[in-house]
């Protein structure tokens, strides 16, 4: 039944391609005369820090170029990192300041995030990187009872198997009254 309503239903491809041309346009970013940028210290290397603290990472970014420079977009390169950037362009000979805030919670060992601008310059993306590296607590070590009972847990029928057997392997047995009835 649903299907004879759509045969109703007329496509007009030309009014079609009207409304998406007219989408994209709305979306595609305003043009801007190209400008130059220079970011401040692009490649760094942070001091450790212990696993769920946060890092906060400020990078300047200076429009060097002589007309406004606009910040589209900033894409970092792991869901851990949230950026903040100016919506407005800056101007001629001015600083922005992008703030990314990495939190450490899921990670341990060396991370690296390397971070994307999309802007109105010649290339259209600039890109800058940092690293460091997460390191667990030393003051929580499981003691001997932790250990053990996790032990416990993941290993709750270890003993009950090797005594009876797996539950799909056990087989079965017949009485011995029954058993001289069929020899």
């Amino acid at each position: 039944m649903a299907l004879s309503h759509l045969k109703n239903i007329k496509f007009n491809l030309p009014g079609f391609l009207v409304v998406l041309i007219v989408l994209l346009q709305s979306c595609a970013p305003k043009d801007l005369p190209l400008t130059t940028l220079k970011i401040e210290d692009p490649v760094r290397k942070y001091y450790p820090i212990l696993q769920g603290q946060k890092q906060q990472i400020i990078v300047k970014v200076t429009n060097t170029g002589k007309n406004p420079l606009k910040i589209y977009d900033v894409y970092p390169s792991c869901g851990c990192t949230i950026a903040k950037y100016p919506k407005r362009a800056i101007p001629a000979g001015d600083t922005g300041t992008i703030v990314l805030e990495y939190d450490s919670n899921k990670n341990i060992g060396y991370v690296g995030i390397h971070t994307t601008l999309k802007t109105n310059t010649k290339e259209g993306w600039q890109s800058f990187f940092f690293e460091i590296n997460v390191v667990p607590d030393p003051h929580y070590t499981p003691d001997y009872e932790e250990l053990y009972a996790e032990y416990q847990k993941n290993n709750r029928d270890l003993v009950q198997q090797l005594v009876d057997g797996k539950t799909n392997e056990r087989g079965y047995e017949v009485p011995g009254s029954e058993r001289s009835k069929f020899q």
